[in-house]
């Protein structure tokens, strides 16, 4: 068959690929199927046609799979959220766990791995400690849409965090659009509002509200006006913050904090751990899922009461304040100051006092620590990967174990055949932190050949 752009047809998807989409083929060649789940037959249209594989999008589901379930958010399929709400939950552990074992066949080399079974989400929905959400036009407030990522869709509900957001966003989508002012146009710099980002503790209930705009005249006191009103409607609310950014790359991270109204920071609670929590700090936003992702590192970095432990990638400091009991000083050090402030913040509210934390690029301070001889390196990059001189400095120290902690099973594989020069993988666990998505964070635990 001649396989064209825009053309349908009927295709019986077989598995899940890496990133959510159905996997099928036909006369020979794969599709890739948005919206196709494991075990159904659908119509689909051809979007894009490429050597060796096609893209495609489900017109019609024709037989559905037997992992189908009804989805509880009406925005489900235009919305970009989520794209599993309509996939049994076990079915959703199951292909995790099936990508991560292909990808660092495919990509690593790693053939007979040991690959644990997903460790579930304590809750599937009401999950998430934190929620971005994006302005458009005049005056879109809410996520960006699944087929049409550059534009925003105006959400009246999202059952992956508490009510309350729901009723925030819509609170302030009225409130924002009767100040006149419009959202932020990356293309021309003009316009306000930018972004709005949500956080709750699970540990203390205080709710922070982190309003981001972009650098225009006047944009000051408007803000300043909402935020007081916001706060006297929602008592609940313990802080609001206003920033700005001024680049036009549209992510949810303000450069330059304005003022702060109220408590600006939350206090969470993960394990034993406390962490300092500030408006622009990265924490995983799966409370309860993330006690359960750091009880995996902890196993398998093992304990040594004489050694130390280094925490790369260290955040606020979560991995290094779980390791502390453990070993007698851990060493965090990540690029991001704020972050390492609060790593410090978190050390003194947790009452630990062997933990070090740094400011630098992991690829040029490690240097600086060789001398503690680590028995354990923790690694927890971006999605990304670790960096080539992160990797070659980790080989010439040569610790006697690492922990990979990786949220892209692809660049897993990719970091993993590197160190595999070297190191033993002796255990790779999936812990699911977002459950209805495709997104995977695996923990490798390695050793010293």
């Amino acid at each position: 068959m001649d396989i064209r752009e825009s053309m349908e047809v009927e295709l019986a998807v077989t598995r899940l690929a890496l990133g959510g989409k159905g996997v099928a083929r036909l006369d020979g060649l794969v599709f890739f199927v948005d919206g196709g789940l494991p075990g159904a037959t659908v119509l689909a249209r051809v979007e894009k046609v490429k050597k060796g594989f096609a893209e495609a999008r489900v017109v019609t589901t024709l037989t559905a799979s037997p992992q189908a379930v009804a989805p509880v958010c009406p925005h489900f399929g235009v919305c970009g959220g989520c794209v599993w709400q309509d996939l049994d939950y076990d079915a959703q552990l199951f292909w995790k766990r099936e990508q991560v074992v292909e990808s660092l066949a495919r990509l690593g080399g790693f053939q007979d791995l040991p690959v644990a079974a997903t460790i579930p989400s304590p809750a599937i929905y009401g999950y998430r400690n934190k929620m971005e959400f994006a302005f458009a036009g005049k005056l879109y407030l809410g996520l960006h849409e699944r087929t049409r990522p550059n534009r925003v869709l105006d959400i009246e509900t999202c059952p992956l965090m508490d009510p309350w957001a729901a009723e925030m966003v819509g609170y302030l989508r009225k409130v924002c659009l009767d100040t006149g002012l419009g959202s932020f146009d990356a293309r021309t710099s003009k316009g306000v509002w930018r972004h709005l980002v949500l956080r709750q503790s699970a540990a203390t209930g205080a709710r922070l509200v982190h309003m981001i705009t972009g650098p225009a005249r006047g944009a000051g006191d408007a803000v300043h006006a909402l935020g007081e009103t916001l706060m006297k409607k929602f008592p609940e609310v313990t802080g609001f913050v206003h920033s700005v950014r001024r680049a036009s790359t549209a992510v949810a991270v303000g450069e330059r904090q304005v003022f702060s109204l109220g408590r600006p920071l939350l206090e969470e609670h993960v394990g034993n751990v406390r962490l300092r929590v500030l408006p622009d700090a990265f924490i995983q936003t799966n409370t309860a899922a993330t006690a359960a992702l750091y009880d995996v590192v902890a196993a398998a970095a093992g304990s040594d009461p004489e050694g130390a432990a280094w925490d790369l990638y260290c955040g606020c400091g979560g991995i290094a304040l779980t390791l502390a009991p453990h070993f007698k000083t851990v060493y965090g050090l990540d690029i991001d100051i704020r972050a390492v402030e609060s790593a410090k913040a978190s050390a003194e509210l947790s009452e630990v006092e062997n933990c070090v934390f740094r400011a630098g690029d992991a690829s040029v301070a490690l240097e600086e620590l060789v001398h503690t001889q680590p028995a354990v390196a923790v690694i927890d990059p971006p999605r990304a990967g670790a960096s080539a001189e992160v990797l070659a400095a980790l080989m010439r120290v040569a610790p006697k174990r690492i922990v990979y902690v990786s949220c892209n099973p692809a660049t897993l594989a990719r970091d993993l055949k590197v160190l595999a020069e070297l190191y033993d993988v002796a255990q790779v666990t999936p812990v699911d932190l977002f459950p209805h998505t495709a997104h995977i964070e695996a923990v490798a635990a390695l050793t010293l050949r």
